[in-house]
């Protein structure tokens, strides 16, 4: 019989069960039968609280055990929280009041009385668990049976007939039959075990889903961020960039230019100073730029000027109503990813923006001159930011190249919960017959 490792830490588990379940037993017993418990009533209620109060430090002692001895990791339950007590013309009531609230919550504490379900649990499973442990420990004196009996009936001392010898061969056949069947049983117990202390020990379902919620809030907050810093830091540093080289190639033939891409430059970098601060204002929670509003479907006209002041010769179509703030919002970030991508690449190049609407959908494309050889080097992140906002907003974008030669963005948002049926992909083709250009070839007409 070959013990491995785990087997002996989880029969090591199953033993502690039944010393626990002897001692709460002899504790419960000696007090009822001091009559402490059944005379003196605020002794009992004193003495359930000390006990309730215990549950927590126990439940961080069976994880323990749980982690060491039978490998499984039970995660800690969030603490006891409670609402302190507010007194402001009585500020020493509250070194009563937050410790009684704290006494309060730890009664009402879901954790502590899974830790008590948990340990009364132990304490009728411990006994079973250890008759498993000493059953499969005296397993092996099965295959000594017949040499003891062989060695008894040669003895003068006892007599042992050969009814007894013949009954004693089949100790080594209980031992095969047995050992697989305690095995399985201890192995057994100790799956359990680990599936309960789980629920018991861990933290409950509500607990989880907090958590779970807190966590989902925390990355939503982080990827808003970094798409607000990319977006309007990486717009206005990529127009400062393309002014700079546009400025540094002209600097000797053409000086009223270069003079005036400096003085955009510094436009840029002003600008983006101040959205800098803002979004750390908004980051901590406080200061005037914290409550600035944010651009949206007002403000397109000031991003397409700007895109033209900063080289792009942009021919635009803008036909709009009224937009959801948040569809506004997602509008104004593409167009103004689309634009910076189309200064990166083709610097100076024709940008042609079209941007349509609906009762259903907002239609967004952005198309530009495609260059072998970029003067920025890209990453890709950009597009990708279009994707992602587009697809939190319901909709569908795609980027490539186009059949005429050039490159196009372009972007299809929905004004309700959903796109409607049927909306296609766009295959960045002038016959395409996705929303989006369906839209457009409507409105333009």
């Amino acid at each position: 019989m070959l013990v491995t490792g785990r087997e002996l830490r989880e029969a090591g588990y199953l033993l502690l069960g039944a010393v626990f379940g002897v001692f709460w037993a002899a504790l419960v017993g000696s007090l009822y039968l001091s009559g402490i418990v059944t005379r003196f009533a605020p002794v009992t209620v004193v003495l359930l609280l000390a006990a309730h109060l215990l549950l927590r430090p126990i439940g961080r002692f069976e994880r323990l055990l749980a982690r060491v001895l039978l490998g499984q990791d039970v995660a800690a339950p969030a603490p006891i929280g409670f609402r302190r007590a507010v007194y402001p013309r009585h500020p020493r009531w509250r070194r009563l009041a937050d410790p009684l609230r704290w006494t309060a919550s730890a009664v009402r504490d879901p954790h502590s009385w899974r830790v008590l379900a948990w340990t009364l649990v132990r304490a009728v499973s411990g006994p079973l668990g250890a008759a498993v442990v000493l059953l499969y420990a005296a397993s092996p004196l099965l295959v000594l049976w017949p040499l003891v009996a062989l060695a008894d009936r040669m003895s003068d001392r006892i007599e042992v007939g050969a009814a007894g010898t013949a009954w004693s061969l089949l100790g080594p056949v209980a031992f095969v039959a047995a050992v697989p069947v305690l095995r399985g049983s201890l192995r057994a117990l100790a799956g359990w075990h680990r599936r309960l202390a789980v629920w018991a020990l861990g933290p409950g379902r509500k607990e989880v889903e907090a958590a779970v919620l807190a966590r989902a809030v925390r990355a939503e907050e982080q990827v808003r961020i970094d798409q607000e810093l990319h977006d309007s830091i990486g717009h206005l540093l990529s127009m400062i960039v393309v002014q700079a080289g546009a400025g540094a190639h002209v600097f000797d033939r053409d000086p009223a230019f270069a003079r005036a891409a400096l003085a955009t430059i510094e436009e840029r970098g002003r600008a983006a100073l101040g959205e800098l601060d803002r979004i750390i204002a908004g980051i901590r929670g406080h200061g005037p730029d914290a409550l600035a509003p944010l651009p949206g479907a007002g403000d397109l006209t000031a991003l397409l000027d700007g895109a033209a002041g900063a080289g792009l010769r942009v021919r635009s179509r803008i036909r709009l109503g009224p937009l959801p703030p948040v569809v506004g919002r997602g509008v104004y970030r593409v167009l103004q990813e689309a634009l910076t991508n189309a200064a990166k690449h083709a610097p100076g190049g024709d940008v042609d923006v079209d941007l349509a609407a609906d009762e259903r959908i907002v239609a967004l494309s952005v198309v530009n001159p495609l260059r072998e050889s970029s003067p920025v080097a890209g990453t890709g992140l950009g597009l990708a930011s279009i994707r992602d906002r587009v697809a939190l907003l319901g909709g569908h974008a795609t980027a490539g190249r186009t059949t005429e030669g050039g490159f196009a963005v372009r972007a299809v948002v929905p004004l309700g919960a959903a796109l409607p049926d049927g909306a296609a992909a766009c295959r960045l083709t002038a016959g395409c017959d996705c929303l989006g250009c369906a839209l457009h070839r409507t409105v333009w007409r």
